[in-house]
């Protein structure tokens, strides 16, 4: 007889079995085995600082989603990276050497940068290898390695090549805190105190015009002022000039269906640049261009004697200015949304730069209908990509003005202005260092500017398809992988990291870059906010729950939340991961305890308990089955976790003990077939969520009769691996309800439930609906010693079909 020991255990166990998998390459991708390959884009983490439990949240729940599909019989190929170029890092190692980037030569930062990246992203590794991650390390790429500088740079020739992309100097977002321009997918609203101020403006007539605006500060930046056209309290002063208060500036008064006529005056001033509105009206109207903030967040010489001055000090220096002028007709404090980059949470302002755009606005239409060739898991996530896509306003910018990222493949001829690219056979390159080797296409010329701003880390991270893929790589594998099968990624990076590897693979490939995309939601702190590093409400790290908790309950917790919805962290699931991974053990124990002698081949008689147990096991491997091909692993794992919990450990467990222990021998090997059959099927159906208890129970009895070197490997249960017996689920119902029925009496007597009952009478409902040998198992658990009419009893209980009386016994 084989038994497990006393305790599981543990961390101990756990790091057993992830040297195992690591050394025997159980998760390697074999490109050369004959199976269906499944693809997995996994997200490459953002090297910005530690991870925290959201992190662990999100990615776990697809790294079960791999576990799955490799049981169902693919070829996994899940690789893992490492996002490490541009201004998280930056602001990391920034924050690390309590120096800017500014105040270092830029190779020396770059190399600080490249330091910093190895060790954090070490950390990363070992986190994600302690959690059990199946991935392949041997796919391991960061953002900012060879290949991905190679392909990154391949990617952009491409699309200067086909003509979608744009070098222009043309309103875009800029961060004056990190000194870069980003793109309108990097920026979020958020609720900011403000002031509302009336002033008064002065038309030629000498009459006065009350605007309002938050922003005073740009009113040397004032370029018109504007009405709608059917706004009847301004038709007859269309053109007529305007000045404003504190300024020597005189601008037209134009009309624009734009304009809500209900808000203050109906009169707006267009300042170049407030707003997305103002940026608009520049174009439409072809406007002067009056830029009154700096790259620094200054306001500059047209500002006059406010020259200098952050924007905030000069908005209250122009105020005051206004007040004792006496323009100020009217202050009232408001909260109004304001655009922030996302990630500083300061304030952006819109500058005029010369940089790169990819195309996206004229293409929309094919954008927003490639959604439908993608399966979107939650499905409604597919009307964020839309909603989004459909309100852009602006091409991708994918110019940055920092340090650590990935060069643009290209200079400019100094005697033309002509841009010239990289020889694709020379990537990467770095235009700093290197030389084009051709000359001029334009003129022939061979002196050339390089161009010193690098890629947004975004159009570095859309082609995670075409690095994992090698596209064109001498070893390129894209007919291999690509289009991928799966894309797994929170919600908030719809609009970036789905849309933008969207657009690159159209703009490649002509097509969507995977076949399916599974969105999770958020992890929350007890007052629902998004556990964030930003928001300081990351509480334990997740190392410290490992630590702690061990990680089989850790990744027990990510699985208990439907896909796409987000979900409070509570370190009781953790408990409960615990109980279940204890309840495991136990169970087994008990289980492999009565094998002694079994021989792996089926034998035996099935009564009606065994028969009902594995209809239920078929019904729950449907079920789960179904809902983890949805991509719904909680909605599976529920229907599991139930099974186990009441069916097998509560009642069969119970039942079969008495059979073993009575029954004839032929009844007894009837009963070891089912629990190993039962207990194998339970096993591989918790081993994508817990999958270090479960090898470990495998490895111990079971890996002996399948011979197969990991449970990771053995084959998905299937509702036909199991004999369907469906004539048993309604005996089984009722000896369920037979059972519950006395429990519950015991327990509202307060007795524990191995009381033995001296007399039960139940008016013959036991003898009618049960066989002989089950009505034994059941006398047996409920420690039933006689049955037959009572005169008085101890306790009632039942229902309309069932009524009984019990007398209790002695103990």
């Amino acid at each position: 007889m084989k038994e497990l020991p006393k305790y599981y255990g543990g961390l101990e166990a756990e790091k057993k079995w992830q040297r195992f998998w690591e050394e025997k390459r159980i998760f390697s991708f074999n490109e050369n085995k004959d199976k269906p390959v499944y693809s997995v884009d996994t997200p490459p983490p953002t090297v910005s600082g530690q991870l925290h439990i959201g992190h662990v949240f999100s990615y776990t729940q697809a790294e079960i989603m791999t576990r799955y599909k490799r049981m169902r019989g693919f070829q996994v190929f899940y690789p893992f990276g490492f996002d490490d170029n541009g201004l998280p890092t930056e602001r990391l190692v920034e924050k690390k050497l309590k120096k800017s980037a500014s105040s270092l030569d830029r190779e020396e930062f770059i190399a600080h940068c490249l330091e910093v990246s190895a060790d954090v992203e070490k950390e990363f590794k070992e986190l994600w290898q302690s959690l059990g991650f199946s991935a392949d390390w041997g796919q391991l790429y960061s953002t900012i390695d060879e290949r991905s500088r190679r392909i990154s740079q391949r990617s952009f020739i491409d699309l200067f090549e086909k003509g979608h992309v744009v070098h222009k100097a043309t309103p875009a977002l800029y961060c004056p805190y990190c000194r870069t321009t980003v793109a309108q997918a990097e920026t979020e609203d958020k609720e900011f105190d403000s002031e509302f101020v009336d002033l008064a403006f002065t038309l030629e007539t000498g009459e006065e015009l009350i605007i309002s605006t938050t922003r005073p500060e740009l009113l040397p930046a004032l370029t018109a002022v504007f009405v709608h056209p059917e706004d009847t309290r301004y038709s007859g002063f269309h053109n007529m000039s305007v000045k404003p208060p504190l300024f020597d500036i005189s601008v037209a008064l134009l009309s624009d269906e734009k304009v809500d006529i209900e808000k203050g005056s109906g009169a707006v001033m267009c300042c170049t640049f407030g707003d997305s509105t103002d940026v608009e009206w520049y174009h439409t109207h072809a406007l002067e261009l009056r830029q009154a903030i700096d790259e620094n967040g200054r306001m500059n010489e047209l500002a006059g004697p406010y020259q200098g001055m952050k924007v905030k000090e000069a908005r209250q220096a122009i105020i005051k200015d206004l007040e004792e002028g006496g323009y100020i007709r009217g202050r009232r404090q408001i909260t109004h949304p304001v655009n922030t980059h996302d990630r500083c949470g300061r304030e952006m302002e819109f500058i005029v730069k010369k940089q790169w755009f990819i195309k996206i606005l004229e293409k929309k239409e094919e954008l927003i209908q490639l959604a439908d060739t993608i399966n979107w898991y939650p499905e409604f996530m597919k009307e964020r990509y839309i909603h989004w896509v459909s309100n852009l306003k602006w091409d991708w910018g994918i110019s940055r003005q920092r340090y650590f990222g990935v060069p643009f493949p290209l200079w400019y001829c100094a005697e033309c202005g002509a841009p010239v690219t990289a020889d694709k056979n020379d990537l990467p390159v770095n235009p700093m260092t290197d030389s084009p080797n051709q000359p001029c296409p334009a003129c022939g010329n061979r002196s050339f500017i390089p161009e010193k701003d690098v890629l947004d880390t975004w159009a570095t991270s859309s082609v995670t398809p075409q690095i994992n893929g090698k596209w064109g790589e001498p070893d390129d594998r894209m007919d291999q992988i690509f289009p991928m099968d799966l894309r797994p990624q929170a919600h908030d990076i719809i609009r970036t990291w789905a849309f933008y590897t969207i657009v690159k693979s159209y703009y490649h490939h002509g097509q969507a870059p995977w076949k399916n995309i599974m969105i999770s939601g958020h992890s929350l702190d007890p007052e629902r906010k998004k556990i964030s590093k930003s928001k300081g409400n990351v509480g334990q790290t997740p190392q410290a729950l490992v630590a702690q908790y061990t990680a089989d309950p850790v990744r027990y917790w990510t699985a208990g939340s439907r896909l796409g919805m987000d979900t409070f962290f509570s370190e009781d699931v953790l408990k409960d991961g615990r109980k279940l991974v204890t309840k495991l053990w136990n169970a087994s124990k008990f289980v492999l305890m009565n094998l002694e002698g079994y021989s792996g081949e089926k034998g035996g008689t099935l009564n009606t308990v065994d028969e009902w147990i594995l209809q239920s096991l078929r019904r729950t491997v449907k079920t789960a089955t179904d809902y983890m091909e949805r991509y719904e692993y909680g909605l599976a794992l529920q229907h599991i976790e139930s099974f186990f919990w009441k069916d097998l450990c509560d009642n069969y467990i119970e039942l079969v003990k008495g059979k073993i222990k009575e029954g004839t021998e032929d009844e007894r090997k009837g009963s070891q077939w089912t629990l190993f059959t039962v207990l194998y099927g339970t096993l591989r159906l918790f081993a994508p969520f817990v999958p270090h208890i479960t090898e470990e129970i495998y490895q111990l009895y079971f890996a002996d009769f399948i011979k197969e070197i990991s449970i990771h490997l053995a084959p998905w249960p299937l509702p036909e691996d199991f004999p369907a017996f469906e004539k048993a689920e309604e005996p089984g119902k009722k000896i369920l309800a037979y059972v519950e029925f006395i429990r519950k009496a015991k327990s509202e007597n307060k007795l524990s439930l191995a009381y033995p009952i001296a007399v039960l009478d139940d008016q013959g409902y036991g003898e009618k609906h049960f066989k002989n040998n089950v009505l034994k198992q059941i006398d047996s658990l409920l420690k039933i010693e006689k049955r037959g009419p009572l005169k008085e009893s101890d306790a009632q209980g039942g229902d309309a079909e069932l009524v009984f009386n019990i007398k209790w016994g002695e103990r």
